[in-house]
C-alpha cells in the first residue's frame, strides 16, 4: 500500500534510511571504539605539538635572523640600537641573533666606543670603511664629516654655526673622528682647523657613491 494511503503513517513517526543517528544511537561496542580513537588522537596531537611549534619558532627564528643580516648589509655599521629601531625587534632578540651570525662567520664586529658595530663578512668592507661607516649612522657626525670634506680647514666654530649645532656637541664628535683617525687637526693660533686624514678620503667618497 503507499504510504500516502496508509492510515497509521504519519511524518513524526515515520524512521527511514535517511534519519540521523546521534552518537547515543549508536551500540556500546561502536561508542567504546569512537571514544578510544578520539582519545588516541588526542594524544598523538599532544605529543605532536612540541614539534609543531618548534617548527613554527624555527621559521620565526629564521626570518628575524634574515631581516638582522640584511639590515646589517644595507647599513654596514649600525649598532644594536639601530637594528632594533629599524627592524622593531626588542634588543634582547637582536643581540641573540647578532650572536648566532657572529659564531656563523656571516658577519664582523668592531669596537666604537661603548657601542659595537657591525659588517657583514666579506672583503668589501675594508678597514677604512668600517671606521667610516658608523660615522654615517649619526646624522650630525654624517653632516660634520661631509661639512669638512666638502670645506677642509674648518674650525669648530664654524661648523657650529654653518649647521646649527652648539659648540660642545661639536667638539664632542670632533675628537671621536681624531681618535678613529678619520680627521687631523692643525693648530692655527688660537684655533684648530681640521680636514680628512688623506687615507679616509677617497673611502668616503666611495661609500657616499654607493650610497646615491
Amino acid at each position: 500500500m503507499p504510504v500516502s494511503e496508509n492510515p497509521s503513517y504519519t511524518p513524526g513517526n515515520y524512521i527511514g534510511a535517511d534519519s540521523t543517528i546521534t552518537f547515543w544511537d549508536l551500540p556500546l561496542k561502536l561508542k567504546m571504539i569512537h571514544v578510544c580513537s578520539t582519545f588516541l588522537a588526542a594524544i598523538g596531537l599532544a605529543k605532536l605539538s612540541p614539534v609543531i611549534l618548534a617548527k613554527f619558532s624555527l621559521i620565526f627564528a629564521n626570518k628575524n635572523r634574515n631581516d638582522v643580516l640584511n639590515h646589517i648589509v644595507s647599513n654596514p655599521g649600525c649598532s644594536v640600537a639601530d637594528i632594533s629601531h629599524g627592524l622593531e625587534l626588542n634588543r634582547g632578540t637582536v643581540k641573540y641573533h647578532l650572536k648566532k651570525l657572529h659564531n656563523e662567520h656571516k658577519i664582523t664586529v668592531t669596537d666604537h666606543g661603548r657601542s659595537p658595530r657591525f659588517f657583514q663578512n666579506n672583503s668589501i668592507c675594508s678597514k677604512q670603511t668600517q671606521i667610516i661607516a658608523p660615522f654615517l649612522q649619526d646624522a650630525n657626525q654624517k653632516r660634520i664629516l661631509l661639512m669638512i670634506r666638502d670645506k677642509p680647514g674648518m674650525t669648530n666654530n664654524e661648523i657650529s654655526k654653518a649647521l646649527s649645532i652648539t659648540n660642545s656637541t661639536v667638539s664632542y664628535h670632533l675628537r671621536k673622528m681624531i681618535t678613529n683617525e678619520l680627521l687631523r687637526a692643525e693648530k692655527d693660533g688660537r684655533y684648530r682647523r681640521y680636514s680628512l686624514d688623506p687615507r679616509m678620503g677617497s673611502e668616503l667618497d666611495k661609500i657616499m657613491h654607493a650610497d646615491i
